[in-house]
């Protein structure tokens, strides 16, 4: 692929990249520059000597399932600063301000000017340990999302072959669940830091394994945050709908999706079951009219604060960390 001139840009700039599978768009904001790179290691380091004379602030990509890593990677390794946002940050964006047009380089530009609005956060600086970890899970997660689809699949078969073809199924599939548990068992109890914060995890009656694998994996943040980020980042904190005079309903949203689904499940097994201070201060809020999802919501928010003060202090549960919080 030829190669454009090395552009030689005093101002700051903004990076904005469009990955896809074969290669990426890049455009630099103000600028106007644009350039296409193969989505490969010889690509990577095109880029970086491309933008050896450019003065970059920031680069800005989306989190696109892995698609993004490797150059993620590359460009933190070549101490670029790198922020990896959510996808539907962008559409967002591109409705707000009316760019309809749908190409590569067009998406490119939309990432770096709204990098340039937005101001968004360099990421942490990646890993491939942590890289491999956040793999794992993932393909944990697949794994049982294809078991409950066999699952259901059984109970609706009345053929005894596909029946039997579902069970081989069923037991390749535990089989390699079981496989990639201890795997990631493994990574965890190598590395002093996320064995320490399992144990912090793990400490919270009702909060087992999978919530602790998953906020290691998708939320390393925790500990490094204030309240109100930790609870904006998982999606748990009430966003206002108001116009006017009118005051709309309160509800939560945005954040890590997955995140929120594993503490709201943890969530809504101790305070119902196994976490007898959670279990009290739940049935308080349905006695003070809350609704069930309602009062499960706002433990949630309340033990992410917390988790997030617990590895911050490097201390496990205590009972009496949730009544400054909730009563």
């Amino acid at each position: 692929m030829n190669i454009a001139a090395t552009p030689i840009l005093s101002e700051s700039q903004i990076l904005g990249i469009d990955v896809s599978k074969a290669w990426f768009d890049v455009f630099l904001h103000p600028a106007a520059v644009k350039e296409r790179f193969d989505n490969n290691a010889a690509g990577f380091r095109k880029l970086v000597r491309w933008l050896k004379s450019a003065n970059v602030e920031v680069t800005v990509m989306e989190a696109t399932g892995g698609l993004e890593a490797p150059l993620f990677n590359a460009l933190q390794s070549a101490e670029y600063s790198v922020a990896r946002i959510n996808p539907r940050w962008i559409r967002d964006f591109a409705k707000a301000t009316g760019h309809s047009a749908k190409t590569d380089q067009q998406d490119a530009r939309l990432i770096a000017l709204y990098g340039a609005m937005m101001k968004p956060e360099p990421s942490r600086i990646g890993n491939q340990k942590s890289d491999v970890f956040r793999a794992l899970c993932a393909r944990r997660r697949q794994i049982i999302h294809m078991r409950n689809q066999e699952l259901n699949r059984q109970q609706q078969s009345r053929e005894h072959q596909i029946s039997q073809m579902i069970r081989q199924t069923l037991a390749f599939l535990d089989k390699q669940l079981a496989a990639v548990e201890v795997e990631i068992d493994a990574m965890i109890q190598q590395d002093e830091d996320w064995r320490r914060r399992r144990e912090i995890i793990e400490s919270i009656p009702g909060f087992a394994a999978t919530t602790a694998r998953t906020l290691i994996a998708d939320l390393p943040e925790l500990g490094t945050m204030t309240d109100k980020q930790a609870a904006a980042l998982v999606g748990v904190a009430p966003i206002n709908r108001d116009s006017g005079k009118q005051q709309g309903y309160r509800a939560i949203g945005g954040g890590r999706s997955g995140v929120r689904r594993v503490l709201y499940m943890a969530t809504m097994g101790a305070a119902t079951r196994n976490n007898p201070r959670l279990k009290s201060i739940y049935k308080r809020l349905l006695a003070a009219g809350k609704k069930p999802k309602v009062a499960i919501v706002a433990i949630m928010r309340k033990i992410i604060v917390i988790l997030n003060a617990m590895i911050k202090a490097n201390q496990t549960w205590r009972a009496d960390h949730v009544v400054t919080g909730l009563t």
